[in-house]
């Protein structure tokens, strides 16, 4: 698989090694999920900040990665608009979206194991992908 541009697979190594920690922060729990969630509902100063982390990091790469060139490209913009608009759903409507995932998060293992998945195969795709020299 080709990619136009370095910067792609850069953040798809990146995007997946935080993929890969959070799933085996989870999976080994060193962070109780279940716990986390409480604590949102408890602060929402933390909530508010952790929504905007989220949308910062997700405009980040939506300004620096807007591309929808190749397969690799669109997976690492889609993933900035996912983020961003992640953070702006925490900030606006936290309550509900916590709601939401508490189920999810009763199902820790799970969960955390297709984190672990989802991030290695963004490593690979970053590490095996090779920028095309010719459309830089």
């Amino acid at each position: 698989m080709t990619t136009a541009i370095p910067l792609t697979l850069h953040l798809l190594v990146l995007i997946g090694l935080y993929e890969l920690a959070a799933g085996l922060a989870g999976f080994t729990r060193h962070i109780d999920w279940p716990a986390l969630l409480d604590e949102f509902e408890r602060s929402p100063a933390l909530t508010f900040v952790t929504g905007f982390a989220a949308f910062a990091i997700g405009a980040a790469i939506h300004l620096g990665h807007h591309h929808w060139t190749d397969t690799l490209a669109i997976i690492v913009s889609a993933i900035g608009w996912m983020v961003m608009a992640e953070g702006l759903l925490i900030m606006v409507w936290a309550k509900p979206l916590l709601a939401f995932c508490r189920p999810l998060v009763s199902q820790q293992r799970i969960i955390s194991i297709i984190a672990i998945l989802f991030g290695i195969a963004l490593i690979l795709l970053g590490v095996t992908g090779r920028a095309d020299p010719h459309l830089i």
